[in-house]
Formats: structure tokens, sequence, C-alpha cells
């Protein structure tokens, strides 16, 4: 027996080993084996840096120059934070919006427009820079100290004491963070191959964006639609200022103290109602319910609703006042207490007009009893507390009715004492966020009798400041409003346009905007864009005309953001004339805008040579817009709101219904394997540095660059994804297999010359041929519709079953053996050149790194001219199949007769095989005995040639009449579905083993069989 080259298997007893012999020639020589400089290892370094910046950066500027008339295609990248190192989310979402800018490219040949873009302002960057130069200013005071005995020994003050940052000292020390940050975290995005121009990218820090966005704030005032209002907004009591709803995290379990709280009413009406309900024996009390119980020191009034049905419950000392429909729940709450009369009941409306008192105040103040319509009875008591100052439905309550709506609690969230009333004097300075608070609070209600019922541990979904972690309040304070409720019909005309991947946007951003009617945009931070408003130093009241803040933004623009937070006696050099005379009654505002306000106008980079023409486009500014699903509460929102508002003229008469986005595509979030979001205090965080080098802990295979994206593209993004060593080692394989299969292309068409007719292709080639163009076609169709799972799963399933299971297990034979120039060898290659093609056309989008080592020898093999599979031009000129590949006839012969009958045969050979019958099926013959009138013998004649290579065995003879029946193996009977039997008759070739070509096809044994004779003597 001999090995593939060409050296004699001596068997000696267990062991295998091999021997020359002079006597068989070695035929290695003569096969035409595979020859490639393409690896299957993963470039790595230097290499992989190379790659990246020819595929990336490089090819970015070469389409902007050569396609530079033509209209841009636009994904407007929303922007990450400049705040810490990158996370598999931010992969997830940039290499998502690499695939979709690549395939624009190669397949429209689009002047791809995509600028990086970085948000830089906020409280995070703030509160960390802040820490980071008091640590400073700490270590340098104590080195100081340290060099000056004599001053350590007369110092009394700790040495940690320093002198508080100036709002410019902590803007300094924020951009300086941002800018390292964004430094560090364009390094990192670098990696993922990006196809862009990182050193080129829009920062929502600097110069011109900050007045562009200030120029849409005027746009705001100029429209009507800011004002200022005390009302209650959520507040960061650690972060000490207002937040948006977008800047909400809501936990789900919370765990909150809720109470049941009597308010004893006063019959101020003539004993009137005691009367009529019979209940002058004892003292009658208004019940409800509150899960914050900190707010009871604010109350100024109970609310009913005046349509519900109330009645009362009693025990030894006192009546109390509940809904009807709620009393058989709140009876639970104490054994002490029973329905006073079944009958009895009234209309809430017969309580208004009453009023009652809070005991715990101390003070004997009445407060009144008022209709609301947030007033129900499924829950708590059907009497609502009300603290205007502390709740969005109390406010409007106490707006409504004169009420006070000073907040009872400071920046902090602790008890101011001139709101708090005297009986809870002592809970001055007593933060509200703490439990210990919350229960001092219940203590003084206890000594006063006013407490019907404690609940410890009610969980409920509660907001959590998003930056903090910690629950925040209500509170009201003065803020800038936008007024949403003008402009929201606009922006929702607007979303009537607009595509959203997947549809269920098309609902969710929508449903958001509609339950919004304001929009709080003054923050109390010092990092951020200045509202550029001055104040009376008098009554703090807001010069908040038009003028005096177009010519504020005038001087911003001259001076920079940086100068108005510069402390200043004399402001008059940022006042119009008109009023530099009396500058001395003003100062400057020092709030800063939302973040989102700031993101939310990102869109104006986008023109950045004629941005106020932009405000008012008659079409979206960007093609797509690419982020998480939780910026339709985010930057989706606040970018359409703002557009809105950019394009209103004549006063904020007239709005244009035009979103600065065509299509909307979201994603979900990154998990672990075992579906939990990923912390670094639960140990399951995976860097995306950690996924292209490997190693590490969990262990990793380094799946490098386009391993990464291959993740990011096999997942179905439209859900949270899941990450964790299992998927990666899967992901590898599959790089390791489409590498493989590339190898195999290029090292078979490395001799290839003059390809054959499609005319003149064997079947089996066609049918290759049009499955090949089935995949493209419904590749592209899964491209348009951003589905790149579908797209890698498409080829994925080609490559194994296709080419893998069938096109290269048959060709191998042919390829390595026949005549170097063979027809039926050309056209496998003409084939597998196509297959070859398509593939780096299919895959480029997904792995450009890949496909770009690929194109590098398969450009020499073909003399091709462009260094980029990307720079071919049309689609349809270069990668496009011909539709005459399509062809549904040769593929009904495979599917649904060859093939079916070849898995049939195979499950004999496979038992035969277990059996021990034979080790190698190129060790056996077919016979296939069919019926002469039987249409699958014409079509089988038709394939006669090439049977045996569909069969990987040495010989498929058709209805034969002369085989040896001693070597005969099996025989069955296969029932195809056109009503044909077919008799499979298995033997044991009786030829013998071709030394070159390993096909039992021989008339003697160490002898070559015609084919290989001819091919090596010609």
């Amino acid at each position: 027996m001999l090995s593939r080259h060409g050296r004699r298997l001596v068997i000696t007893g267990r062991h295998i080993r091999l021997s020359s012999t002079s006597s068989i020639p070695n035929y290695s020589h003569t096969l035409h084996l595979p020859k490639t400089k393409f690896g299957p290892k993963i470039p790595k370094s230097h290499e992989r840096d190379q790659l990246i910046n020819m595929t990336s950066s490089e090819l970015y500027q070469w389409q902007r120059d050569v396609n530079k008339d033509k209209s841009p295609f636009i994904l407007h990248d929303g922007p990450p934070y400049a705040n810490g190192d990158l996370h598999l989310g931010h992969a997830l979402n940039k290499i998502l919006k690499d695939i979709i800018n690549r395939f624009e490219l190669i397949y429209n040949n689009s002047n791809v427009q995509y600028q990086p873009g970085w948000d830089c302002h906020g409280l995070p960057i703030e509160m960390k820079a802040t820490n980071l130069e008091n640590e400073i200013k700490k270590a340098l005071a104590k080195k100081n100290k340290k060099k000056n005995k004599k001053s350590i020994e007369s110092s009394t003050e700790d040495e940690h004491v320093t002198t508080p940052l100036s709002a410019v000292d902590i803007r300094n020390a924020c951009r300086k963070l941002a800018t390292e940050m964004i430094e560090n975290q364009k390094v990192q995005f670098n990696q993922f191959a990006i196809m862009t121009d990182f050193n080129h990218p829009y920062i929502t820090m600097n110069h011109h964006y900050e007045i562009n966005q200030l120029k849409i704030f005027q746009k705001l005032m100029e429209n009507g639609l800011l004002s200022r209002q005390l009302k209650p907004v959520w507040w960061g009591c650690e972060t000490e200022t207002a937040l948006a709803e977008a800047e909400l995290e809501y936990n789900n379990n919370h765990k909150s103290t809720a109470i049941y709280v009597k308010f004893p009413l006063v019959d101020n009406d003539g004993h009137k109602l005691t009367q009529k309900l019979n209940v002058n024996e004892k003292p009658l009390n208004l019940l409800i319910w509150t899960s914050t119980p900190w707010t009871i020191p604010a109350n100024k009034a109970v609310c009913i609703n005046k349509d519900l049905t109330y009645t009362l419950i009693e025990n030894e000392s006192e009546y109390l006042i509940v809904a009807q429909p709620l009393v058989e729940q709140i009876l639970k709450l104490h054994e002490d207490y029973k329905l006073i009369d079944s009958n009895l009941s009234f209309k809430g409306d017969e309580l208004l007009g009453y009023t009652y008192t809070n005991p715990a105040s101390s003070d004997n103040v009445h407060h009144p009893i008022l209709h609301g319509d947030h007033v129900i009875s499924t829950a708590g008591t059907g009497l609502v507390h009300t603290a205007p100052a502390h709740g969005g439905d109390d406010y409007l309550i106490g707006k409504r009715n004169n009420l006070n709506i000073n907040s009872s609690v400071n920046s902090k969230g602790k008890y101011i004492e001139d709101h708090l009333p005297t009986g809870f004097h002592s809970l001055i300075n007593q933060k509200v966020t703490e439990s210990s608070t919350v229960f001092k609070c219940i203590e003084i209600l206890t000594q006063h009798n006013m407490i019907y019922n404690i609940d410890k541990n009610f969980i409920h979904s509660y907001p959590y400041d998003w930056r903090s972690k910690t629950p925040v309040i209500q509170r009201s304070t003065p803020q800038w409003f936008v007024n949403v409720e003008k402009i929201k019909s606009i922006a929702i005309e607007a979303l009537d346009k607009v595509e959203f991947y997947p549809e269920s946007g098309k609902n969710r951003l929508p449903s958001f905007i509609k339950n919004r009617n304001e929009w709080c945009i003054s923050r109390q931070r010092t990092w951020g864009v200045p509202l550029p408003i001055i104040y009376n130093k008098e009554n703090d009241q807001p010069l908040d005309d038009i003028t005096t803040v177009e010519y504020i933004i005038n001087k911003i623009d001259e001076f920079g953001t940086d100068e108005w937070f510069v402390i200043e006696d004399d402001i008059s050099r940022w006042l119009p004339p008109h009023l530099k005379s009396t500058s001395h009654l003003y100062k400057k505002g020092q709030d800063t805008m939302d973040v989102w306000f700031d993101s939310g106008t990102s869109w104006t980079t986008l023109n950045p040579d004629n941005v106020e023409k932009s405000f008012t486009s008659d079409k979206p500014l960007a093609n797509i817009y690419l982020e998480g699903s939780d910026q339709h509460r985010g930057w989706f929102q606040s970018s359409l709101l703002n557009k809105i508002i950019a394009s209103g003229t004549n006063n904020g008469t007239d709005f244009k219904p035009i979103a600065p986005f065509q299509k909307i595509i979201t994603h979900g979030f990154t998990l672990d394997s075992k579906n939990e979001k990923m912390s670094k205090s639960k140990g399951n965080v995976i860097s995306p540095q950690h996924v292209i080098e490997g190693g590490g802990k969990p262990l990793l295979p380094s799946l490098g660059t386009d391993g990464l994206r291959l993740w990011v593209a096999s997942s179905n993004y439209n859900v949270d994804v899941n990450v964790g060593p299992e998927i990666l080692t899967r992901v590898f394989e599959n790089v390791k297999k489409l590498r493989v299969t590339f190898k195999y292309l290029l090292g078979n068409v490395n001799d290839f010359e003059n390809p054959v007719e499609y005319k003149d292709l064997n079947p089996l080639d066609k049918y290759a041929l049009s499955k090949l163009y089935k995949l493209q076609a419904n590749c592209v169709v899964n491209y348009k519709q951003y589905n790149f799972s579908r797209v890698v799963n498409e080829i994925n399933f080609h490559m194994n079953t296709i080419l893998s299971s069938l096109y290269f297990d048959i060709s191998k034979d042919c390829l390595y053996t026949d005549k170097i120039d063979s027809i039926r060898r050309r056209s496998i290659q003409t084939v597998l050149q196509q297959i070859l093609k398509t593939y780096i056309g299919l895959l480029a989008p997904i792995q450009p790194i890949l496909t770009q080592e690929v194109w590098q020898e398969y450009q020499a093999l073909f003399k091709i001219e462009q260094s980029s599979p990307f720079k071919m031009g049309d689609w349809n000129e270069f990668f496009q199949l011909p539709t005459q590949f399509l062809n549904e006839s040769v593929e009904s012969e495979f599917d649904d007769q060859i093939w079916k009958l070849r898995d049939h045969t195979y499950k004999q050979m496979e038992q035969l095989r277990l059996s021990g019958a034979y080790k190698n099926k190129l060790e056996l013959e077919v016979n296939l005995s069919i019926d002469q009138s039987s249409e699958v013998l014409n079509l089988l004649t038709n394939h006669t040639q090439f049977l045996d290579d569909y069969f990987l065995v040495s010989k498929v003879s058709l209805n034969a009449t002369n085989q040896p029946s001693q070597q005969s193996l099996h025989q069955s009977k296969f029932h195809l579905d056109d009503n044909t039997d077919i008799t499979i008759d298995i033997g044991i070739s009786s030829d013998s083993k071709c030394p070159r070509c390993w096909k039992f096809i021989a008339p003697k044994p160490d002898e070559l069989c015609n084919k290989c004779s001819s091919v090596v003597h010609s």
C-alpha cells in the first residue's frame, strides 16, 4: 500500500510505518495539489495593523475622493461618551454601522460619509475630573507641608484640606480628561477596522459645535417654546442636579416603606357631614396611602375623586373615610377595624369644601380636600396625599388651587428649616433618601396617632439616577422647560415618514413623544454648554428677551464658553449696549444644558458648510441613525425634537415635519452567556481587546479583529446579544472554516487559465453555480434589510453543505489528478473562481481584513489593477453573477434525485463500514439496477461519467450484469418519489488500487489506472 507521497506502508503488528521503496515510482510530483501563500493563521500585530489601515482609514479617504461628486450616503454616528475604556456594546454598535457603510460602498459604490463623534459634557466626566483634581491638590499640599517642617508644626489644619476648585478649574480638568479619553477610545475603535477618519471627528465640547447648539437654543426661544417654571423635577441628591426622564434607570425591585396615614377631618360646615353620616360620637379621619413617607411634612392637600363612592370603617375610637371598592383590602391590614355599615356610602363630591389638619405639624393649619382626576379606586385608599412640591400630579393640583409649591428639601435632599412645619423640625438637615430619616418621620406620625399601617417591604419599580445609581426624588426647583406639547404632533407626523428596523420602533418612539409634554433642559452642573441667560440679582428673575440672548450667544462665540463661568462683578462685556449702564443689576446664570440637548443637536455637523440651512431642510439630513434600543428615550428623541425646534419660523407658528433621519435601526445590549448584564462587580466583563487577543480569564481563543466582527454579524442584534467563552469558541471555529475555505479556493485556482463557457460546463458545475447565484441573491436581500446574521447563516450553510460536503469533496480527485488543462478540470476551476469572487464580495462588509488578505492573492492571480475589492466600482460589472447561472432544472436533478439516492446508499455503506466490511469508500463499487423505461435511468445515464465521483467510490455502474457475485457486500431497494424502484448493489471492487489517484480501478497492483497513465505519460 502506498502513502500519498509514494512510500510503502509496512504493517508490523499493531503499528504502521513508512518505508522507502525503489520498485514503485513516487507520483506525488505529478499531482496538482493546491498552492497558495494564503495561510490559515489569523494575522496579528504589525500585519493586522497594516491591513486595518489599508481597509479602513485609507479606503475611507479613497472613496471620499473618488465619489466626491455623488450625493453622500450618511450614517450619522451617535456619539459615545468620552469616559473610560470601550466595552462590547461599543463594538456591537460601531461594527454594525461599519457593515452597513461597507455594503453601501461595495454594492452601490456610494459616497459614504461617516464622521465619528464623541459626547463630552455631563456629570460622569465632571465627577471623575473633579475627584482627580482634588486628589492632585491634596497630594501637592501634603508634599509642600513635608518640605516646610515649621509650617507643619504650626499648622492646626488638616493637611488634606485644599481650596475648592473654581468653575473654570473644573471645566479645564474636564476638557483635559475628555480629550485623553477620546484619544484612548480612538486607538481602541481603530482595532475594530472601522472605515472612517478618526482624526477628524465631531466633538460636542468643540467651540463650533457648542455655538451651533446655542443657535438652536436661540430658535427655541424665538419660537416661544422655552419657559422657566418652579415645578417638581426628578432630582439626583448625590449629583445635585435635575434629571430628564432619559437619565433615569428604573429598578423593578426597589424596596420602600409604605404607610397608611390618618388626617383628622375638620367639619367646618356646622357638623353637616358628621350629622349626615351619623358619626358624631367619634373623630372622623381621612385615610391616605403613600410610598414616600418623607413627603408627609410637605403635605398641602388631600385629593379625592368626586365621582368615586366612599364609605366608613371604624374601631372603638375613630372613623376612617375610604373608597368603597378598597374596603376589603384595607380591613385586611388591621384586625381592629370593621365596616361601619355596608349600606353607608356617599359620593366624593360631598367631601369637597371640607378641610383637615396634620397633627404632627403642630401648626393647626387647615388643608383643603380637592378633586383630582388621577385618584382611582384600584389601589391605595381612594384618597391621595398631595405635596405640590414633590410630585407631578400634586404640582398640577397645587397650581390649579394656589397651593404653596416650595420644596421642603435642598439640593442634597435634606430638609430645609424654613419650609418645614414646626412639628417636624427634628428632621432638619436629615436626608430624605435615607431609611433612618423615613423612620424618624414615621415615628413623629406615630406619636400623633396618625399611622394605620406600615409596610416595610413594599417592592415596586422606582427611578434611579443613571450615573450615581441611587434613588431619585421629585423636588420643586426653578428650571427651564421646552414646551414639547406644542410640537409633538409635528414630531409624530415626521416619524410617519421614517423606516424602523425592527418595526416595533414604529410604535415605540412615537409613544414616548406622545407621553411627553415638557423637557427640562437645565442642569445644575459646571461642565456643559451654558444657558445664555442673565438674572436680576435682587429677585433672581431671568432677563430672557431674545435680543439679549442673541447678543450673549455672539459674545460666547467670541470669548468661548469657559469665559462665561469666570467670576465677574461687572458683566457688561456680555450685555448689549442698552443694558451696559445697568450691568451691576445682573448676574450670569450658571445652569448648563441637558447633555441630551447637546447630543440632540449633532445633526448640525452633517452640513458644516451651511448649518442654518440644515435647520429648515426639506428632507432628512442622514440616511440612517443606528443605536441601542434605549435611545428611543434618548438620542433619537432629542435629535428629532431639536430638528423640529430648529425648523420653526414666524415665531413658532410654522414647523417642518422633517426628522433628521430617514431610517432608525436599533440593537440590544450585550449580556453574558447566562443572560446577565455585564459588570465589573460580577466579574463577567469581556473587553473587545480580550476577544481580539484571546487568552486571559475567562480563557478565550484569539479571534482577531475579523473574529470580533463575525461575532457581531452572527448575532441577532434586534434583541439583547449574548457573549461568553462557548459562543466565542464557536465563532472562532467559523473563522477557521472561512480561512480554510479561502485557502482551498485560492490553492486550486493558482494555475487557472482559460475559463470554460457556461454551456460547456458539467452538470455538477452548473448545480454549484445555481446554488451560488441563490446564495448571492439571498445575501444581498438580507444586507439590504440589515439582517447580517442571516447573511452569515446563508454563507455558513452554503460553505458547509454545498461546498465542503459536496462540491469540494467531489471535485478533489479531478483537480488533483486530471490533466492540468483538461476541460473538466478547467470547468471546475471556472466555478471555483466564481465562488472565490462571490465569497469575497459577500464577506467584505463583515470581514474586511480577511477579504483583503484573500484579495491580494486573487489580484495577483487574475492580474487585477484595483488594490481592494471595495474599489471595483459597479457591483453588477464585477461581483454580480449572471442570471443564466440560476438553473432550477439542474438543481432539481441533484436535490430531488441524485442526492437522495446517494444519501440512501451512504447509509448502507456506513452500516457496512461499522461491521468491518471495508475501511475506505474507494474500495467500493456500486451497481444501480433501474427499469429501462424509467426517466431516472435516462437522467443517471447523462451523469454516467461522474457517478463514481458523486458517490465517492471507485466505480458506479448502471444495470451491470457482469459483477462478480462473490464481491457483493449488500443489496437494498430504494424507492424514489416518482415511484421508481432502484436496486442498489454495493460490493468490493475487483480491480486494483491506483498508486496515484487511489481509486480501485487499476488493472494490476501498483500500476496506474488508464486516466493517470495518460496524464503521467502524455
